[in-house]
């Protein structure tokens, strides 16, 4: 497989991403922070996310069932908080197949 030479992949260019970043902390916050939009927070949640801290893949609807990166389906949260959750999706996920 080639080596992309675009830094575009199914979440969008560098420069969309960053810009859903800015509208969450604008939408949710006061442009500068937001709060971490996941109900069980992982040790060491500050409760908000800032630019550099905001994780944009929280999804209502997740991607496996049909969610997007569109501004209606992501929420603002901590990347910790975050990472920790899919794992746990992914357990359900693997529990109801069975």
């Amino acid at each position: 497989m080639a080596r992309s030479t675009s830094n575009s992949n199914s979440r969008g260019s560098s420069a969309q991403r960053r810009a859903r970043k800015l509208w969450l902390l604008a939408e949710f916050g006061d442009g500068k922070r937001a709060p971490c939009m996941l109900e069980e927070h992982k040790d060491g949640c500050p409760g908000y996310v800032t630019f550099k801290t905001i994780s944009v893949d929280r999804h209502p609807v997740a991607g496996v069932d049909g969610g997007t990166y569109a501004r209606g389906n992501i929420r603002p949260a901590y990347g910790p908080c975050n990472y920790s959750h899919g794992g746990k999706l992914g357990a359900k996920r693997a529990k109801e197949k069975v």
